[in-house]
């Protein structure tokens, strides 16, 4: 059985999986504008990388495969997993949280394709 070391507030925890889910739409255009660069030769952008990483790893990033995983996205308390991973890849890579301090917010850190979001205000 699978136990949290630290209990998390429940309403921190809406307010993380409300910032994450804003972060789904978001991750469908960065696919769109990856899909759309690569397509027009400008391979060397970020966005376009990820399609091409995508294609390596046996993913074809298609815009309608994109979306429907944007609107799937739905984390959980407890099982956060990586907005872009998800858009882009179709895994559910599990998100490391980083406590807030006086110089940035909590964030939310993928250990996979390296994204970061902030999932507070502080």
């Amino acid at each position: 059985m699978n136990t949290r070391s630290t209990l998390v507030d429940r309403a921190h925890a809406d307010k993380r999986l409300t910032a994450l889910l804003k972060q789904a739409p978001i991750e469908f255009a960065r696919a769109v504008y990856g899909i759309n660069d690569y397509a027009s030769g400008r391979t060397d952008t970020m966005a376009a990388r990820e399609v091409v990483r995508a294609q390596r790893q046996g993913m074809p990033l298609t815009e309608e495969r994109a979306e429907q995983r944007a609107r799937a996205y739905l984390p959980t308390v407890g099982q956060e997993h990586c907005p872009r991973c998800w858009v882009v890849y179709g895994h559910k890579t599990p998100l490391r949280f980083r406590e807030a301090d006086e110089e940035r917010p909590e964030v939310a850190a993928c250990h996979i394709c390296g994204a970061e979001y902030a999932t507070s205000s502080d």
